[in-house]
């Protein structure tokens, strides 16, 4: 397939990064030369370290894949693990992981291994986490090692990945309303969205909304596609010019959210009361035509009924002049906690190998694997057509700058609290209030962003 082709060309070739800036604040007692993936790491390695003074190690393991700790998956595939290397793995599974687990990291009791929590910024990883190599070391073997790396140290590997920037869709009932071909425009999608409507007995668009915390968040995974560029963000910082501008990504991604929400015809009755889990069953089914939501979601529709092959996976609806691109990118990075013993950290850098290289959960989720020229899912055949990228990490100097300035804000473009910009762009749409609203939220966020943007001693360093 031309998509695979593409893809596994483009992760083969990711470019090796140089870094500089501040030294990390890493216990220089810790052992940071050994990385995750070297060899006495491997996950059949049948030594003793799992064991402490006789006694069976337990790692405890954070995850937000409630779904998978509820099913008994994760336990069954984990099964193997534990027998090569003579411990119990015990999960622990946060519905609100992105609020939960941060809270938890205020003290030192925060798990053995963890998906590490966007919210933490890169200059800090080193407070929390445990060295897993420099990032010549792990991106030899693994694709996105900069996700989660400081001053050319590597704290986090991905569990896995997948293309950014797709939605979620009811391929039978997209093709009973009379879609032809996929949108790629904008407009185009708002026809079909109509088109759905008026054909079909199927919900155009599920918002989701109930738990817009993490639901709306996943539109934030068009932009970079959207944009069509490796250093998208980069130039935005790099050229000062706002966050939202008319026209550019991140204006016209959440644009084409506020006419979908703004348009009570399209979306479900009640976006107040939606239903997650319920949700999965309704599109495997037909009774709902679209999300936006990441390519994890695909296996999760396709396991919630008998019509697995119904559900496909298309490129978010825009396009540089005739061309459509789409973002490669890793969804959460796993780490280790660097307050815990080192038997116990050593055995979670033999976890974090084996789930990356020998659990096969990648690919059980139709998802990428971290480890390079790792099998692609079929599931991408509609971006067959589209140029797939990687974008390019942040040059020397502005290394983990985007990330403060984010989070410093409190624009949180991956955050999803009750005042941030999406919330509030969702809830005009659904009162009816005018595009003149939704411009007005978007110029606030922009404020906030320019004036912290502006009093970062970082990106003034930068700037010289």
């Amino acid at each position: 397939m031309k998509a695979k082709k593409i893809l596994a060309a483009i992760l083969a070739a990711a470019t090796v990064l140089t870094v500089g800036g501040c030294s990390n604040n890493t216990d220089n007692s810790n052992d940071s030369s050994t990385p995750v993936n070297s060899a006495d790491n491997n996950s059949g390695d049948q030594s003793s370290v799992a064991e402490n003074n006789g006694e069976t190690l337990t790692l405890k393991v954070l995850t937000h894949r409630t779904d998978r700790i509820e099913d008994g998956s994760l336990e069954e595939m984990t099964k193997a693990f534990e027998e090569a290397n003579n411990c119990k793995v015990e999960y622990q599974g946060f519905t609100d992981y992105s609020t939960d687990v941060p809270t938890m990291m205020n003290t030192t009791e925060y798990g053995d291994v963890l998906m590490i929590p966007d919210t933490v910024k890169l200059k800090d990883l080193s407070n929390f986490f445990e060295p897993l190599g420099t990032y010549e070391e792990i991106d030899a073997k693994y694709n996105w090692a900069d996700k989660k790396m400081y001053d050319g140290t590597v704290y986090g590997i991905a569990h896995l990945g997948s293309i950014a920037g797709g939605i979620c869709y009811n391929k039978r009932i997209w093709k009973e309303a009379g879609v032809e071909t996929l949108p790629t425009t904008p407009e185009e999608f708002l026809n079909d969205l109509k088109l759905i409507r008026d054909n079909t007995d199927a919900i155009p668009y599920y918002t989701n909304f109930a738990d817009a915390s993490w639901t709306l968040v996943q539109w934030a995974s068009l932009v970079n596609s959207a944009s069509g560029s490796r250093t998208y963000e980069t130039d935005i910082l790099t050229s000062k010019r706002d966050l939202f501008v008319e026209g550019d990504a991140y204006y016209e991604v959440y644009k084409l959210m506020f006419d979908v929400f703004s348009d009570p015809t399209l979306h479900e009755e009640d976006p107040m009361t939606s239903d997650w889990e319920g949700c999965k069953a309704a599109i495997n089914e037909g009774k709902i035509a679209t999300m936006v939501m990441g390519a994890w979601a695909v296996s999760q529709f396709q396991e919630a009924g008998s019509n697995a092959d119904d559900i496909g996976y298309m490129p978010a609806p825009f396009n540089i002049n005739g061309k459509q691109y789409a973002e490669s990118s890793s969804d959460y990075c796993m780490g280790i906690n660097k307050n815990r013993p080192d038997d116990i950290k050593a055995l979670g850098k033999k976890y974090i190998t084996w789930f990356v290289e020998d659990s096969g959960f990648a690919a059980k989720e139709g998802s990428i694997g971290a480890l390079k020229g790792s099998p692609l899912p079929e599931y991408l055949s509609d971006f067959e057509n589209c140029e797939l990228f990687l974008t390019e990490p942040a040059p020397e100097g502005l290394v983990g700058v985007w990330d403060a300035i984010n989070n410093e804000s409190e624009v949180g473009t991956w955050q999803g609290d009750a005042a941030n910009f999406k919330i509030q762009i969702a809830e005009a749409a659904f009162a009816g209030k005018s595009a003149d609203e939704f411009k007005s939220i978007l110029d606030n966020a922009n404020a906030k962003w320019n004036s912290t943007r502006d009093s970062n001693a970082d990106f003034a360093a930068y700037n010289g």
